[in-house]
């Protein structure tokens, strides 16, 4: 817990306001005794505070547990149908917009074929577009809900300032206000965050790793990027760029990279390098699909009926994507790695075993052991879910300054 030492009663007041908020949101449903016990907060504190989310219509009751010597406990819950964000996943071949309630809940998803390799005006239209769409289809109820937005982006950017600094595949993205755009157009609180770094967020409320404070979300797509938990929230480093794993070296005689630099992991890992091998393979163009995630679903079942190009193709590409993890394992000794993004839909089955070969064969003993390797729980939606948390994490720090500015 942070030290609250020197800081005026209204800090902590808010300081508490969050802890309980969020310790509701991660335990729901829980019982005002076991807040106590959790946040060791006095029960006048915690019946306070509960009292006035109940106001607010927050939380609500829920119902009654039998307690200890016949005594029964109410139960409270995050009132998921309060608010509900708006989460924006930018990835290099689409847009996908998605309404999202306090717990985690996608109501529905929008997703658009975008080349965001041009220039920026082209994306900003089809972006707003694609927004104004979705809030169209939405009830009025809905809609009039919606709190804040946030936007999952390649990097690097900057989420203190609001801006995409300069993405290496985003030809003509350079310094973009993002934030100071979208809070124009749609007159709503925005943050930014790295995608990967956004999908690790996603994974610690609502995935695999709920409630874990130590663990490392490997994006594997169109780019590769890293999202570092530690101590339960996400590690930006200096200048806010740590991360950024697809751009390390693995072998300094490689291929030149997007980035101006050679040999880099996102050359052997990302999905377009897989998907330009199987195009390059005469036995294998059969495969090749409109879109990415139905070129690799018709790949990875060639793979498993057995054909012995497509597993060999298969093999060396989670080779290299062991030695990512292994990397990742030997230099933070997460308690896990999350693998996510495009490579492991419809590919997970096929993908874990073969990096936990190479994570057993190549990392330090010790360290391997103490760490798992597993694959998104969200799937597909884990950019929208990602997004959407950033924008719900600024909710449950300060719930109380959104609602008022809501209803300015």
């Amino acid at each position: 817990m942070k030290k609250l030492r020197g800081r005026s009663l209204p800090q902590v007041r808010r300081f508490n306001r969050s802890l309980v908020l969020q310790t509701i949101r991660a335990h729901s449903p829980i019982s005002r005794i076991e807040l106590t016990e959790l946040t060791t907060l006095t029960p006048t504190t915690i019946t306070s505070l509960v009292d006035e989310f109940i106001k607010y219509g927050l939380v609500k009751e829920i119902g009654n547990i039998k307690g200890g010597v016949g005594r029964s406990r109410t139960l409270i819950s995050i009132n998921s149908e309060a608010y509900y964000v708006l989460g924006i996943d930018l990835a290099r071949t689409s847009i996908s917009a998605g309404i999202v309630d306090l717990a985690g809940n996608l109501l529905t998803v929008k997703r658009v074929s975008s080349d965001l390799n041009q220039h920026f005006p082209v994306t900003l239209n089809t972006l707003e577009e694609t927004i104004h769409s979705l809030l169209d289809e939405i009830s009025s109820q809905i809609k009039e809900k919606i709190i804040a937005i946030g936007i999952g982006s390649p990097g690097p950017l900057s989420p203190s300032k609001g801006v995409i600094i300069s993405p290496p595949n985003f030809t003509g993205w350079s310094n973009i206000p993002l934030k100071e755009i979208m809070e124009r157009e749609f007159g709503l609180p925005t943050f930014i965050e790295n995608d990967a770094k956004a999908c690790a967020l996603g994974e610690r409320w609502f995935g695999c790793c709920k409630n874990t404070d130590n663990f490392v979300y490997l994006a594997v797509g169109t780019g590769v990027g890293a999202g570092i938990i530690i101590d339960g929230d996400i590690y930006r480093g200096e200048g806010e760029l740590a991360g950024e794993i697809g751009h390390t070296t693995i072998d300094i005689n490689g291929p030149r990279c997007s980035c101006g630099n050679y040999g880099c992991l996102e050359i052997y890992t990302s999905v377009i390098s897989l998907i330009d091998r199987i195009e390059k393979e005469e036995g294998l163009k059969s495969l090749i699909r409109d879109g990415h995630i139905e070129t690799l679903s018709s790949f990875y079942r060639s793979a498993r009926e057995g054909n012995i190009r497509a597993v060999e193709i298969l093999n060396d590409y989670c080779f290299w994507v062991g030695v990512g993890v292994v990397n990742i394992i030997n230099t933070l000794s997460p308690s896990a790695v999350v693998l996510g993004r495009e490579a492991l839909i419809n590919g997970s089955d096929l993908i874990i075993p073969r990096v936990e070969k190479v994570v057993t064969e190549r990392s330090f003993f010790t360290t391997s052991q103490q760490t798992r390797i597993l694959a998104s729980s969200i799937g597909q939606d884990t950019g929208v879910i990602g997004a959407a948390t950033i924008a719900l994490q600024e909710f449950y720090k300060s719930p109380y300054e959104m609602i008022k500015n809501k209803n300015k």
